[in-house]
């Protein structure tokens, strides 16, 4: 292809993908938007920009592997072993619950079993690209509600793993697969607790980054190096590079390492979110809008109610409950991982993979609105009514939520000025 017409597309898409972003940013929303609706207007359902499924296959796993090596380096292991508990054993209850229902679901209505279970394990998890950047945006970030949605997306993170180990096997469980399963486990497990030492790892780091401007390069050497090397023990490259970023963030050079990096991860995270839109097929949409839309309003308030009920359980004040529930309730970029496993495997077929994407993207171009209802139910938690009547009124009544953020901003300047 001519070099020059090469040159062309990518200036197009730059540009436009660095227009629908401000114009989110200005509109005040989630910039991913913006990525994701570029995605779509370039990719086979749009202008045919990007064809090819291997390039946009490329792009969705290095943005992933990319974003789990800054979010091993940024997870605080001391904060989130003081409060493990929490997000360890909702991620497990939500798990077996899900799969429960799955298998019930799968022997009442004959349905294939392992097909069940993809479904339940990607009604488990959440997108931690999206939610970190919903809870920034509501300034929710250092905060309670901040803290255990976090725990959550870092527990689930670490659940992943023997997921796809699960889906990748099926149909052949057998020893193996269980010592894969304890070997990605146990080595996450002994890798948090030796490094929630107090000591920092590597205090001569003169000797570790002998010139400041290799500080990027030796810092993704060392993730792509993890990455190839938990493959040859049968895990993922993504759950090498998480690996790779707690390390690094327990060294003296964190810091150093994040400012530098993040640069590249925002553009690889870019295009990751692009790779989504890529993948989305209009037209397999508009002919099974019905199924598409059911299946995303069914999984998101299924998410939204158990997520609350959970988290209530633990006792967390029910409008703080119901506002992290609603922040957990978007489906993740690991959906994605599982349904290219799954495909693979020969789980599911062409059919299946594009509406796991279709639902994938929708729910995470839907990030306004969830913004939109976890704020009204903060707002809620902020003056102390927890009453599930406040609760569906502040979602569902635009006047009675508009009262609710007056009291909010009431309460919030009588606390500062006290």
């Amino acid at each position: 292809m001519d070099n020059g017409y090469v040159f062309a597309h990518l200036t197009v898409i730059i540009l436009v993908v660095a227009f629908l972003g401000s114009l989110l940013a200005r509109l005040r929303q989630p910039v991913m938007v913006g990525y994701i609706l570029a995605g779509i207007m370039f990719g086979p359902s749009g202008f045919c920009f990007i064809s090819s499924q291997e390039q946009i296959q490329f792009y969705s796993d290095l943005g992933i592997l990319l974003l789990l090596f800054v979010i091993g380096m940024e997870l605080n292991i001391r904060s989130f072993l003081r409060m493990w508990k929490i997000p360890t054993l909702f991620t497990v209850i939500q798990v077996v619950l899900n799969a429960m229902i799955a298998v019930l679901f799968a022997r009442v209505f004959e349905f294939p079993l392992y097909v069940s279970l993809l479904v339940a394990f990607i009604a488990s998890l959440s997108s931690t690209a999206a939610i970190v950047k919903v809870l920034e945006y509501i300034g929710e970030l250092k905060t309670d509600v901040g803290h255990i949605s976090i725990g959550i997306l870092v527990a689930q993170d670490i659940a992943i793993v023997p997921m796809m180990l699960l889906i990748k096997k099926c149909g052949t469980f057998d020893s193996s697969v269980i010592v894969d399963l304890f070997v990605a486990i146990g080595l996450v497990v002994m890798l948090i607790r030796y490094l929630g030492k107090k000591e920092k790892i590597m205090n001569s780091s003169k000797n570790f980054l002998p010139n400041p401007d290799l500080t990027p390069v030796v810092a993704l050497a060392f993730c792509f190096a993890m990455s190839s090397l938990v493959v040859l023990f049968g895990l993922s490259e993504a759950y090498g590079a998480f690996l790779a970023g707690l390390f690094i963030g327990n060294t003296q050079e964190r810091q150093n390492v994040l400012n530098s990096i993040k640069p590249i991860q925002n553009v690889l995270l870019m295009s990751f979110f692009i790779s989504v839109g890529l993948m989305f097929d209009l037209q397999f949409l508009l002919r099974h809008w019905f199924i598409v839309f059911v299946t995303l309003a069914g999984v998101t308030i299924w998410k939204t109610i158990t997520n609350t009920i959970m988290l209530k359980c633990f006792s967390i004040e029910l409008a703080k409950a119901t506002s992290i529930g609603i922040i957990l309730a978007q489906l993740g970029e690991f959906s994605l991982i599982l349904a290219n496993v799954a495909m693979q495997a020969h789980i599911i077929d062409e059919y299946g993979q594009k509406l796991i994407v279709s639902v994938t993207a929708l729910s995470l171009t839907m990030s306004p609105i969830f913004i939109l209802f976890s704020n009204r139910t903060k707002d809620l938690s902020f003056i102390g009514d927890n009453s599930l009547s406040s609760i569906m009124k502040v979602i569902l009544s635009h006047k009675f939520s508009q009262n609710v953020r007056s009291l909010y901003h009431e309460y919030k300047n009588m606390k500062s000025s006290i």
